[in-house]
Order: structure tokens, then C-alpha cells, then sequence
């Protein structure tokens, strides 16, 4: 079978590694011409890193990942400790680790393995911009004018997936509420007791932060509560002494670390939520990750759903008869347990909007999805 993925992020890359494995032909096209680092990190709960594991990375990811022992909760402006999460022991209880790494050492592990395993898979500058599904194939139809048919593909080109607003012509975003800030600091620009991982929360405003690439940056994530429309996109610059003043009132420490950005560079989007998309397929073409499911980042387990879905999709392609016939196995596996993560990730967000306390954290702590196994768990509903 001859699959085409659209989207050349964590879901694409793994959807064609899982499906490399398995023994399809698999070619992933990438409208960029070139893959670049976004400076930014991600934490990757042993939900995501089982799947990972199993498509060979985990010797590349170990090379840069940071396991942290713990991560704290702290009041905003006192810094006083609410309530820790131990993190350092999740191998062994969910027999995968806890990871947290920049993102682009994840995507450069990612496509290096690609190389290894399906040389000329990816395909870069490869901007496909209609499809049209035909029985038993699908016509690709690229910007420069080439056409190519694929069995089936698979769309995981992102939150704001072209081939989703095509296909299902979906009710637009709703802003959420929330504005994000990120950024990246040098920890050799740090003193030594704020390399560490924490969350800072209160009065409508939190900030995570956390090491990774061998704990050479701290990455953090700062939200705030708005009332108003904001712009989406993830590259934005924001001015950085609008930033501080945003989060004057945290403590010292969280202060201290936002203050000294690499290059002085910190980046703004608004958060948006998406309706829930009952079907993610039309005729052979599958959506994937973001595509289908947008959630707001509370959770943490954007990226995790995504590489679920990779390896849950190729399952029921080894599984059943027909594309089509894997697709519906595909939702039926899938829905219900990213439609929990995304009504979930959509409410956490409210727990910072207060005076913190322990009673507002009550649910933070990791459950059952981290124990979910993609890799060999059951199929079905």
C-alpha cells in the first residue's frame, strides 16, 4: 500500500516511522523547504514516550532529554512550594520515563531515524494543495503543478490543517481566553538553584518551566487570562518589556529566569479552541494528531495524543480489510480517550485563574493516561 502523509511534524514523522515499521511505502511531504529549530521544549509523559520508544528513538532522545526528579507548584508571588509532583520514578511505573526535551532535538531524532529506516521519505518544499479521493486511491494535486495518486493519506498537518478546513469546512476557532508567551534562557546565565522545573500560578497567570537539552535551557511557558482577541500564530515576537510587566508580580526567581531570554527573544499567541470534529476521515483521506483533535495545551498531551494516533492508525491498518475500514477502528479506538484530554486540557486552564491553593490543583496530578499503552493495548471501543 502507497501512503502519503501531509505534514512533516511530530504526528507526520511518527505516523510514517509507525507505518515504515509495519511494512507500507510511506512518503511524507512537508510544504517547507526547510525544517528549522522553533526554539521551544515539550514534556513527554510515558503515554508518548512507550510509542516512541518502540519506533527506536529512545537511544537519540536520551542523548539530550531531561528526567527531572519533581515538579513543583508554587504560589505566584511568594514562591512558596503547594504541591510536588514526583517524576523521576515513572519508568518504573508506567514503564516508560517522563521526558522533557527541546522540540527540535525530538524532530531532528525523528528525521534522522526516517533516513535510516526509508531513505528519501521526506520530502521537503512538497506543498500539496488539493486532494481529491476515487474509489480506491487518492489524486494529489501539488502547488508547482505535479499530480501523484496515493492509496490513502493521512493529514497531520496541524492545528490549522488546510486539509481539515477542506474536507469538513468546520465551525471557525473560538478564542479561549488565554494568551501564551515561550521562550528559552541559557542556564549558564542562571544561578545554579533555578535550574530546576516549577510552576508559578495565580490571579489568572502561570508560568512552566523546565530544563531540557541536557539541561543547557530552561524553557518556559507563560499564560495569561484575557478577555480579548489575539492572534494565533506560534513564531509572533513579543516585546519583551511588555512581557515583564505582565508578570511583575511573580516572585523573584520566576522573574529573574523571563527576564534573560536568549537573544532577548520571547514569542506571543492566542490560545483557540476548535469544535470536536465527529469524523476524522473522508473517503481514504485520514486526519491526524491536531488535524483532528485540537486541544489546548493544559494538559500537556498535545504531542502524546498525536503519537498515540500514529501508532493506533497503523495498528488497524495491519488489522483490517480496507483503508476505510481501518479509519472507522481508528475513531472508535481513539475517540473517546482524546475527546476526554480535550474537554480536560479545555478546563484545567481555569485552575490558575485564582488564588492558588492546593483545593485548586486537585486533578494535576498524572492518572490513568499515562499508563495507556498505544503500542499493544486493545483495539476497539
Amino acid at each position: 500500500m502507497k501512503i502519503a502523509v501531509v505534514g512533516g511534524g511530530i504526528g507526520g514523522l511518527a505516523t510514517a516511522l509507525a507505518m515504515t515499521q509495519a511494512g507500507f511505502k510511506v512518503t511524507v511531504h512537508e510544504r517547507s523547504a526547510q525544517l528549522v529549530d522553533q526554539g521551544a521544549g515539550i514534556t513527554l509523559a510515558p503515554n508518548a514516550t512507550r510509542v516512541l520508544y518502540h519506533l527506536g528513538l529512545g537511544p537519540a532522545l536520551e542523548e539530550t532529554a531531561v528526567t527531572p526528579p519533581q515538579t513543583e507548584y508554587r504560589h505566584y508571588r511568594t514562591s512558596a512550594v503547594i504541591m510536588r509532583m514526583i517524576t523521576r520514578d515513572f519508568r518504573a511505573l508506567y514503564g516508560a520515563p517522563y521526558l522533557r526535551l527541546h522540540r527540535w532535538d525530538l524532530q531532528h531524532a525523528m528525521i534522522t531515524r526516517l533516513a535510516q529506516v526509508a531513505p528519501g521519505a521526506l520530502r521537503l518544499g512538497s506543498h500539496i494543495d488539493q486532494l481529491e479521493s476515487r474509489g480506491d486511491h487518492v489524486a494529489l494535486r501539488f502547488a508547482d503543478g505535479r499530480m501523484e495518486t496515493a492509496d490513502m493519506v493521512v493529514a497531520a498537518d496541524g492545528i490549522r490543517s488546510a486539509i481539515r478546513e477542506a474536507l469538513f469546512n468546520p465551525a471557525p476557532p473560538v478564542f479561549a481566553g488565554f494568551v501564551a508567551w515561550r521562550g528559552l534562557v541559557d542556564t549558564a546565565d542562571l544561578p545554579q538553584h533555578l535550574h530546576e522545573s516549577a510552576v508559578a500560578f495565580g490571579q489568572g497567570r502561570h508560568i512552566n518551566r523546565y530544563l531540557v537539552r541536557r539541561g543547557e535551557l530552561l524553557n518556559f511557558i507563560a499564560v495569561a487570562h484575557r478577555d480579548n482577541w489575539e492572534a494565533e500564530g506560534w513564531m509572533i515576537p513579543a516585546p519583551l518589556d511588555e512581557f515583564l510587566a505582565e508578570f511583575a508580580s511573580f516572585d523573584e526567581g520566576t522573574r529573574t529566569i523571563i527576564s534573560r531570554p536568549v537573544l532577548g527573544q520571547v514569542f506571543k499567541w492566542g490560545l483557540f479552541g476548535r469544535p470536536w470534529l465527529e469524523q476524522w476521515w473522508s473517503g481514504r483521506v485520514v486526519l491526524l494528531g491536531d488535524a483532528a483533535h485540537p486541544m489546548l495545551p493544559f494538559l500537556g498531551q498535545g504531542a502524546a495524543n498525536a503519537l498515540e494516533d500514529a501508532m493506533i492508525l497503523t495498528r488497524c491498518l495491519t488489522t483490517e480489510s480496507t483503508p476505510e475500514r481501518s479509519f472507522a477502528l481508528y475513531q472508535q479506538t481513539r475517540g473517546p480517550r482524546v475527546r476526554d484530554a480535550t474537554e480536560q486540557a479545555a478546563r484545567r486552564g481555569d485552575r490558575y485563574l485564582g488564588e492558588p491553593t492546593a483545593d485548586s490543583l486537585k486533578g494535576n496530578e498524572p492518572g490513568a493516561e499515562y499508563a495507556y499503552d498505544a503500542v499493544a493495548g486493545p483495539l476497539g471501543g
